[in-house]
């Protein structure tokens, strides 16, 4: 007989990796990387702003872009904003090499992010006992850029598939970004549970779908439920193997 729960899938920030303690704040660890293409654009021969000016100017889309998504959870993504901030600095948006111009950011892990300590042994016996292993990220960026940081944290190899927003079209809570992964993982949601940290997107998506929830709140997190019941709610990634045997 096959075992009721035959797929875990994860969130990543704040799930499987620690954002407790990064070393810098947001706009000081990003403002090299759109330098980086501040400068490309410049060799390319395009006239631009000041870089304080451009910087704030994709900053201002990359929030226009994020507030519109949540409107439908659309899945909003990085290169919306850098594509409205090259139209509004006059730059021929058409001409421009998109994919290029990411590989240009050179997204890096951020210092002082590491995976919890129990992450990787965890996705070692969860992958030993069989189960299959999915990621879902509400990240705006296309998933070959979150795996340079899987790659850097040897994480990438453990999952059988892995989705951003930004990819898929959809955000959590959106059912159909849910729906996505079990079809990667030829899965059905009553055989399979999620995990993540936050309770309005990552539980109440996987509740209105039919997962079981698992909600992750490490000790440097104190989210509001606003209602919102997980199933389970651990402390630790390594309350999970209980879990999972309790379920199996």
């Amino acid at each position: 007989m096959s075992r009721q729960i035959d797929a875990v899938i994860f969130d990543l920030d704040d799930t499987l990796l620690d954002w407790s303690q990064p070393s810098e704040n947001w706009t000081d660890f990003t403002r090299p990387m759109v330098d980086n293409v501040y400068d490309y654009l410049r060799t390319q021969g395009y006239a631009l702003p000041g870089r304080d000016a451009f910087f704030q100017q994709l900053s201002n889309q990359i929030d226009q872009v994020w507030a519109e998504a949540k409107k439908s959870w659309a899945g909003a993504q990085f290169g919306d904003a850098l594509q409205r901030t090259f139209a509004n600095c006059g730059l021929p948006v058409e001409d421009l090499d998109l994919d290029e111009i990411l590989r240009v950011y050179d997204w890096q892990p951020m210092e002082g992010v590491e995976p919890f300590p129990e992450a990787i042994p965890v996705l070692e016996a969860l992958r030993a006992r069989g189960y299959k292993l999915g990621l879902i990220t509400n990240s705006f960026f296309p998933m070959w850029m979150r795996d340079i940081e899987l790659d850097a944290y040897r994480m990438r190899h453990y999952f059988d598939a892995r989705i951003t927003s930004g990819d898929t079209g959809y955000m959590k809570p959106h059912p159909a970004i849910y729906q996505r992964a079990l079809n990667l993982l030829h899965t059905e949601p009553q055989r399979a549970v999620f995990v993540g940290d936050r309770p309005e997107n990552d539980i109440a998506g996987a509740n209105e779908t039919g997962l079981i929830s698992v909600l992750m709140s490490p000790p440097h997190l104190n989210r509001d439920l606003k209602g919102v019941v997980p199933h389970y709610t651990i402390q630790s990634l390594n309350e999970l193997l209980p879990i999972l045997e309790q379920l199996g």
